[in-house]
Order: C-alpha cells, then structure tokens, then sequence
C-alpha cells in the first residue's frame, strides 16, 4: 500500500481555503473544471480533457475537513482517499493533503504526488493571488499522458 502527503501554508482566511476546496469554482480554479454535487454523498467530476475523475464527498467538516473516496471502476485511483485538513495559526492556514490507500507504489503513484505538489501550490497561488493554474495551464512534469 502507497500514500502521498504533502503539506502547504496560505496566507488566507480558513474560509476561503475551505471554499477553495468544496466550490465548484474555487476547484476549477486551481485543481481543473469541476461539476457535480458539492455536499457529504454528492458526486464531483473532474475534467482532464477526455479523461475524467469521479468523486464522492464522504465527509465536510466546515473550515476542517474535506475528503473524497475516487469512485472510478478500474485503475490506480480506484477507492483511493483525497483528504485535505486545515490547521489555522495566526500566521497562516496549513493545508495538510493526503491522497491515501494507493494499492502499490508504482510509476503513476510518483507522477500524481507530484502533480499533487504542483496543484497544491495553485491553490495557493489562486488564494494568495487570485490566479492558479488549474489543469490544461498546470506545469507539466514529463511529456507522458496517464
């Protein structure tokens, strides 16, 4: 079993970070266009041109907690877990990320914890800026399509 951590500071209010992490727009905005169902058992899709994710929300602690089970049938991120919990200081909101169960360390499992870092630093771009880059304007880490 394999899982990515990765841990950032943003200079925001815990509720911005936490609206960055369960809009609609807030998402689209740093990670990539997002659709669905922003509540606890809602389903969010995520678009990466022909290739999509899908989500369910399984739990939403308010300026907390956010968490995700991938619901996609088959590959690597099959019933894996996104979870993103923020810790407020007086100096800034710690967003503690996890993308958690993978079944084994593999080749997709380095590429996406680091495509993970990159998106982490959009959002923080996005909440201390204004501006990610969202996926198709992401940096690109090697020149291979998972």
């Amino acid at each position: 079993m394999a899982d990515i951590y990765h841990q950032i500071g943003v200079k925001a209010d815990i509720h911005d970070v936490y609206a960055a992490l369960t809009e609609l727009q807030g998402l689209s905005s740093w990670w990539t266009m997002a659709s669905g169902d922003n509540y606890k058992g809602g389903s969010l899709v995520f678009h990466f041109d022909e290739h999509t994710v899908e989500m369910t929300i399984i739990e939403l602690v308010a300026d907390r907690k956010v968490r995700w089970q991938c619901t996609v049938k088959e590959g690597e991120w099959k019933d894996t877990f996104v979870t993103f919990k923020l810790v407020e200081t007086p100096e800034q909101v710690f967003v503690n990320f996890s993308h958690t169960d993978w079944t084994a360390q593999t080749e997709l499992c380095s590429h996406c914890s680091t495509k993970w870092a990159v998106f982490l630093l959009s959002l923080k771009d996005y909440l201390e800026t204004g501006k990610g880059r969202p996926f198709p304007d992401d940096i690109h880490i090697n020149h291979i399509d998972y």
